[in-house]
């Protein structure tokens, strides 16, 4: 009985966590990516929140694009199929105005090893080291090394 109650509980709070995720407020998107890696951190398995936590994705709000990123390097190694609708954020976020964000796309791009996401993250930074900001180009240096390591 006590373990059905559980399974009830657990139902309940995924289902607040999609409808603060997709909320029009920034302030309780944020606070619900907050919940969710508190919730991935003990180990509560909140996979299920996937394409909910990668909408959040598109945001000037750089703290709640940092959580987000966090979000899915944990997540990207169980569900690739998934971590693929991110790619086109993160193709725009390498040609952002911002050297915070593009080196935070650059990273995160680095980080997961999904195929598709590894071309998107080779393509977007072929060629762009010349105009780049100088801790752009470092990132960009430091993944580009890991890549070739892990390649052979």
């Amino acid at each position: 009985m006590a373990a059905m109650y559980e399974a009830e509980a657990k139902k309940g709070e995924i289902y607040e966590l999609k409808a603060e995720l997709n909320s029009d407020k920034r302030d309780r998107k944020k606070e619900a990516v907050k919940k969710v890696i508190a919730s991935m951190t003990v180990g509560k398995d909140v996979s299920q929140l996937f394409p909910d936590v990668v909408n959040c994705m598109q945001t000037d709000n750089l703290e709640l694009k940092k959580l987000v990123y966090l979000y899915l390097m944990n997540y990207a190694k169980t569900q690739p199929e998934m971590a693929i609708l991110a790619v086109n954020t993160f193709a725009k976020d390498c040609n952002d105005p911002n050297p915070l964000i593009r080196a935070l796309a650059v990273r995160t791009m680095g980080c997961i090893r999904v195929d598709k996401i590894t071309e998107v993250c080779v393509v977007s930074q072929g060629g762009k080291l010349q105009n780049d900001d100088d801790y752009v180009i470092r990132i960009k240096k430091k993944k580009a090394c890991r890549r070739r390591r892990h390649l052979m």
